[in-house]
């Protein structure tokens, strides 16, 4: 696969404190179905400096309906990545963001990117863009973990650890009941054409918000939620698939649904984890109904040099991004905090 690439700032410095977002361009990028994207754009932020040896760099991915600032609250100094000692990656995933994805025009025609494909072009922006030969980690949630688990798979030369926030090696088959779900969901509103549409199916999206909702918490947590606060947060969800591309967030879950770490290997999982070398924590949500525990486990025992440790939740797949103050968010901060400080 041939890629040149260039960076390029945007002129604007983003609202809040957050670092200046940065593109990449990855020329003549070939996916995994080999079809070859002209120029591909990987939207990033970096926070903290390089040390001298260039080997302090963190790389965080986001879960499937997020984008790079999902891991903001924990980055800074002093905080769980502390940016006083590490040099802070964070990327917005093909598909969504500021990377391209089907919203900047090609809707269905936009190629059908895998998880892998995801990995590739970070690892373009890594090597060729910040021109980095090392990772001192690389890190994900859920879709993200994805990620995270392919480049520990495929470049354990470079990467030194692996941390996974509500992983799994591939995606189940109740994972992938959720998505159909979801996508028929969105194919029935009438403005959604076939994917060819003139106004972005917003009902459509909405609805796929609300039965997306209830597979990402727990029964007991649904049983202790007061129905006014159920209904705010189910209109939370809806909202925030509403503010999606509807091809973007179909073909992003489509990325989704079709993992599997080893397919590469003919089928074999075992060998798929037996690549990675690096030191992994693995932190799965006890009340995960999306990603399960047995997942969970399987990285647990298939990774030569695996940490593990379940989050004490009924948030359930949202547990990997509760709340500051959250008995969850201390618990994973302490885990991560630990960890990093074990490599150093």
């Amino acid at each position: 696969m041939r890629l040149f690439w260039a960076l390029a700032l945007t002129v604007c410095v983003a609202a809040g404190g957050h670092a200046e977002p940065q593109s990449f361009m990855a020329y003549d990028f070939q996916f995994e179905d080999g079809s070859v994207f002209p120029e591909l754009r990987v939207a990033y932020e970096t926070r903290g400096k390089l040390n001298a040896g260039r080997d302090n760099a963190i790389l965080l991915v986001h879960d499937a309906s997020g984008d790079r600032h999902a891991f903001d609250p924990i980055i800074g100094p002093g905080k769980a990545f502390d940016t006083d000692k590490n040099f802070v990656i964070t990327v917005d995933a093909i598909g969504g963001g500021g990377s391209s994805s089907p919203k900047d025009g090609l809707g269905q025609d936009f190629p059908r990117y895998t998880i892998r494909d995801m990995m590739a072009a970070q690892h373009a922006l890594v090597t060729r863009g910040l021109e980095l030969t090392t990772l001192r980690a690389v890190g994900g949630i859920a879709m993200g973990a994805f990620v995270s688990l392919e480049w520990g798979i495929h470049h354990p030369e470079m990467v030194r650890s692996l941390l996974l926030l509500i992983p799994s090696p591939k995606a189940e088959p109740n994972y992938q009941l959720v998505i159909d779900l979801m996508t028929s969901v969105i194919a029935l509103d009438l403005e959604w054409q076939g994917g060819r549409y003139t106004h972005n199916p917003v009902e459509g999206l909405r609805l796929a918000g609300m039965a997306h909702y209830p597979w990402s918490v727990s029964a007991p947590y649904l049983d202790r939620l007061p129905a006014r606060r159920l209904a705010k947060e189910l209109e939370e969800n809806a909202r925030s698939f509403a503010n999606w591309d509807a091809n973007s967030l179909v073909l992003r879950y489509a990325a989704s649904r079709g993992h599997d770490i080893s397919v590469p290997f003919g089928g074999d999982m075992t060998m798929a984890l037996s690549q990675i070398t690096a030191p992994t924590l693995v932190l799965p949500s006890v009340s995960d109904r999306l990603f399960g525990l047995d997942a969970a486990r399987r990285i647990r025992d298939g990774v030569k040099q695996a940490a593990y440790a379940e989050i004490p939740s009924d948030l359930g797949h949202r547990a990997a991004r509760a709340g500051p103050g959250t008995p969850e968010r201390d618990f994973i901060d302490r885990q991560i905090r630990a960890f990093l400080a074990k490599l150093e």
